[in-house]
């Protein structure tokens, strides 16, 4: 995939988010380890650790050790895996989105130049005009 084209499901969502989705959320569904999901996504531990507890927490995910090992897999139970898992499957389907595509375009509007800022003679003193003792020059 070249880095200007995006997965829908990276547009979708955050791309940690979208990567570790379609780890979990294909057929036939897996348990997987953290380092494996670091392999198969390409993403810093921590940043996996982070994400995995925010989708353990909301119940998407099903976590559980054997004692060496922290598994994870997708919660087929919990109410959204019928609606997650067709986005993710339709998502390696569907031809991939240009980042340009996503980008702003560029304005159309001149530039205007930059103002330079006005520098007082170092022996004159500002008039901020607060009070009516200040002399006038």
């Amino acid at each position: 995939m070249k880095k200007a084209d995006r997965p829908i499901v990276e547009i979708l969502f955050p791309v940690v988010r979208a990567r570790l989705l379609e780890a979990l959320f294909t057929r036939p569904v897996r348990q997987r380890y953290v380092r494996e999901l670091e392999r198969m996504t390409n993403l810093a531990l921590h940043t996996i650790q982070d994400e995995l507890r925010k989708l353990t927490a909301i119940g998407i995910v099903r976590t559980w050790s054997n004692g060496y090992h922290r598994f994870y897999s997708s919660n087929q139970s919990h109410p959204l895996f019928r609606h997650l898992l067709p986005i993710v499957e339709a998502s390696a389907k569907l031809p991939k989105t240009k980042q340009v595509a996503l980008q702003r375009p560029p304005s159309r509007r001149k530039k205007r130049p930059r103002r330079r800022p006005i520098h007082l003679r170092p022996d004159r003193q500002p008039n901020w005009g607060i009070s009516k003792s200040s002399p006038k020059t």
